[in-house]
Parts: C-alpha cells; sequence; structure tokens
C-alpha cells in the first residue's frame, strides 16, 4: 500500500482548498501546520483501515490467513493458505455419499484438485474437513496493534 502518496494527495488537495478560501498568508500557514499535524493521526487511520480491510478478506476466504505487516513503513495485506489439517489416521475411508453436480461446479473441482495435486477425493476430503472444523474453531486472524 502506497500511504505516502495518499498523503501527498490529500495534502495538495487541501493546500489548494486554503489558497482558494484563504484571505490571508497566516491563515493558510496556519492551515499546513494543522495539516502536518495530522499527518500521524491520518497514518494510524491507514492502518486501521488495512486492519479492517484484512478482517473482512479473511471472514470471505476460508482456507486462507489474511494479515496486515509492515515493510518499510507502509502496510501490506499478506495472503497466505492455512495448511489442511490431516484426517486422523486410525480413520478408514470407508463411508459413502452420492453427490449430484452441475457439470460447471465438477469441472471446477477437478481443475482445483489438480492445481494441488490431489484427486477429486481427496480434494474434497481436505476441504470438507478443513471447513468442518473451521465451523468448530471460529477465530479471526490477521490483527495487529498499531
Amino acid at each position: 500500500m502506497d500511504t505516502s502518496g495518499v498523503f501527498r494527495q490529500l495534502e495538495a488537495a487541501v493546500t489548494m482548498q486554503l489558497q482558494l478560501a484563504a484571505i490571508d498568508e497566516g491563515a493558510v500557514a496556519a492551515g499546513e501546520v494543522i495539516l502536518a499535524s495530522l499527518e500521524p493521526a491520518l497514518r494510524q487511520a491507514t492502518f486501521l483501515l488495512a486492519e479492517q480491510a484484512a478482517q473482512e478478506v479473511s471472514a470471505q476466504l476460508p482456507g486462507y490467513r489474511i494479515e496486515v505487516a509492515l515493510r518499510g513503513g507502509e502496510p501490506e495485506i499478506v495472503v497466505t493458505e492455512e495448511p489442511t489439517e490431516p484426517l486422523p489416521a486410525d480413520e478408514d475411508l470407508e463411508a459413502r455419499i452420492t453427490v449430484r453436480l452441475p457439470p460447471s461446479l465438477k469441472s471446477d473441482l477437478e481443475s482445483a484438485a489438480s492445481v494441488r495435486g490431489d484427486s477429486v477425493n481427496t480434494f474434497v476430503i481436505k476441504t470438507l474437513a478443513t471447513k468442518a472444523s473451521r465451523r468448530k474453531n471460529r477465530r479471526f486472524t490477521g490483527t495487529i496493534d498499531t
């Protein structure tokens, strides 16, 4: 995220408004001092917005961890895939269910499984296991103290 660019745009817009509205140079100078003193608070606000965005995306992307990292003084949203929990080794894969799918969803499942290097069966089992365990352990990730 380029917060410095956002601050430059804000400063230019406020300075222009001050110059258009001000009757004397003292008012313009006072406005510029106020703007400069607000920069730390504005920077903090951008970090909070990045954190809120990460939480929102995290809630909508199961299986991924969304975090805000500070790199070079700028917030960066980092997306990482959460590892799936392995099935218990003592469980057999004998239970069966039949699911009717639209052809497009079947194709999507085959593609997703292929990308991961899994069979469709293994991919579906891992996905269902992750989703089911996530329902038990609901939590948010990706917050930082700023």
